[in-house]
């Protein structure tokens, strides 16, 4: 029984004291005021809509519910107003935070609530869009310190700390590629298929992987298909998509995706064969140079004694000239050197 009244108390309480301000025109009116300065117009309507009709103040409260809903909508527009200042600048927290006032005097306002959504999953993009733009940076930012560091390791060819330095780089590649394996993976997913193919050839280009390779390559079949669908369903298609695949084997060149450059030139081949001539010079000059520097990266990293992680820059070049006889023999050097060593171990 004590629960009970416990329980019913604040209810009785509450009903007692909208009886008194019922009973007390004057006093509901002055409420009433005070709830619309401090913006709490949904308590104040809720208060003249409990007014009956037969209440001696009716005439003169009724006609305000009017009057304060059109200050809500007022307000309402007001909070949506700022907010939308300090989205203009980027700054969405500035924007949830005048959106978190307004919902503290309108907690049900569906505009309000709907409007702090979109700010909250803006400012969630915000930060993700940020993050993946420094993944990026520091990519870029290793590979354009790789001749240094390969120079500095060069200069000390004894220098065990260099080695260790080295290894220590090697390692940050490996961390930044796997990161920038998941930034392509949801830029994907996001279909933004541009940065999708920077960021896993920026993956690749640091350290090989298979996750950003077989999805880069999964990337560039499937517009491939589309691409080959379309000729196949209009012939004229076919000369409408040599610009467009123009564009993209510079895009690949930008990005240094080279085995990408080579299959987008098969394609232009098959449409145009005197375009693709006047393309090929250029790109065979681009994997001249990247296997000639990565052959050179791998001695080197040979005669330091790195010798599965200049077998993997050899693999890397073999991609690019599968034919190589002198990528090939270095290959085939090293395998056996290695497992030598694996049997004179056992």
């Amino acid at each position: 029984m004590r629960l009970i009244c416990s329980l019913l108390l604040p209810s009785l309480l509450m009903i007692g004291g909208c009886s008194t301000l019922l009973s007390q025109g004057g006093d509901l009116t002055t409420q009433v005021d005070g709830w619309v300065a401090e913006h709490r117009y949904n308590r104040a309507l809720d208060a003249l809509r409990a007014v009956p009709p037969d209440h001696p103040g009716f005439n003169s409260l009724a006609p305000r519910i009017a009057e304060i809903e059109s200050q809500r909508g007022d307000y309402i527009e007001q909070q949506l107003e700022r907010a939308a200042e300090f989205e203009a600048d980027g700054d969405w927290p500035g924007a949830i935070e005048v959106m978190d006032e307004a919902l503290d005097h309108l907690p049900d306002a569906p505009e309000l609530i709907s409007q702090r959504q979109a700010y909250e999953q803006r400012r969630l993009h915000s930060i993700q869009l940020s993050q993946r733009a420094i993944a990026m940076e520091y990519g870029r930012y290793l590979l354009a310190t790789r001749p240094s560091e390969e120079q500095l390791l060069q200069a000390s060819p004894d220098g065990f700390f260099a080695q260790q330095r080295y290894r220590a780089y090697q390692q940050e590649l490996n961390q930044v590629s796997r990161g920038l394996y998941a930034v392509g993976r949801q830029s994907l997913y996001e279909n933004d298929s541009e940065t999708a193919i920077e960021a896993l050839t920026l993956s690749n280009q640091l350290a090989p992987n298979d996750l950003s390779e077989d999805l880069l390559f999964n990337i560039r079949q499937a517009q491939r298909d589309e691409r080959q669908q379309q000729r196949q369903q209009q012939a004229a298609a076919a000369k409408q998509q040599l610009p467009q695949l123009q564009a993209q084997f510079e895009q690949s060149l930008r990005f240094n995706d080279l085995i990408g450059a080579r299959r987008l030139l098969g394609e232009i081949q098959e449409i145009d064969a005197d375009v693709s001539s006047t393309l090929q010079p250029q790109l065979q000059r681009r994997i001249d140079a990247q296997a000639a520097a990565l052959l050179e990266r791998g001695r080197l990293l040979y005669g330091q004694g790195l010798l599965q992680e200049a077998l993997a820059v050899w693999r890397e070049a073999l991609q690019l000239k599968p034919d190589d006889p002198e990528i090939l023999a270095a290959i085939e050097r090293t395998e056996t050197f290695l497992e030598n060593l694996k049997n004179w171990g056992e």
